[in-house]
């Protein structure tokens, strides 16, 4: 009787945790959307490359724009800066997690390296780059 029990409870236990499981899988490690300018400029990239996902309404990012030209132009900084609109590729901001901009992500040999929201002084942003991309 304790037997049957067990089983009448057990497996219905099995079925639930095995269905979440699956779940997380499948939502934790999501496939990469399919863009191949993202792809070739970010992904395969043989250089590190700082990606701010932004948008045209947004004013903080257009305030960091400046800071991030600076830090592109600086000949010891082996870095590339890409902008993504998140309104023009909402699949990729998806996919990253995007829910406030500006965000920046440090991408290095196609990993996330470095994650930051928000503006940053220039002396952060180089600070942060430098700790993330010696």
């Amino acid at each position: 009787m304790l037997y049957d029990l067990q089983l009448k409870i057990g497996i219905p236990i099995l079925i639930v945790c095995g269905v979440a499981y699956l779940y997380l899988a499948a939502t934790t490690h999501p496939e990469p959307p399919q863009d191949g300018w993202f792809q070739a400029t970010v992904i395969d990239s043989p250089r590190p490359v700082l990606v701010k996902f932004t948008a045209d309404w947004c004013g903080p990012c257009q305030a960091l724009d400046g800071e991030l030209d600076r830090l592109e132009s600086q000949s010891d900084i082996n870095l590339r800066i890409v902008r993504v609109n998140v309104d023009q590729r909402p699949e990729l901001a998806r996919h990253y997690g995007v829910s406030s901009i500006p965000r920046m992500l440090i991408f290095k040999d196609g990993q996330v390296v470095g994650d930051r929201v928000g503006g940053l002084d220039y002396d952060s942003l180089v600070g942060w780059v430098r700790s993330e991309v010696p």
